[in-house]
């Protein structure tokens, strides 16, 4: 589950259990496009776009170590 107030535009997030039918599969990368006070847009790589808002929608997605869309390279 993400936290909306620790989320930022261009993190890499992972869809989770139920997903998102119709839109995005269990397992896909995100990406956050804009980030409001209770929820965010984010995109996939085909460019589609799904609103989460409140804590069901929190809950269809966790953070990954990638932050601002851009792998750590150590």
């Amino acid at each position: 589950m993400i936290n909306y107030s620790e989320t930022k535009v261009g993190d890499i997030l992972k869809v989770v259990e139920p997903g998102v039918p119709g839109y995005y599969e269990i397992g896909e990368l995100v990406r956050v496009v804009s980030v409001h006070l209770n929820g965010i847009f984010t995109e996939n790589r085909d460019g589609i776009k799904v609103e989460f808002v409140f804590n069901c929608g929190a809950a269809r997605l966790e953070p990954t170590e990638w932050k601002d869309g851009e792998p750590k390279v150590l």
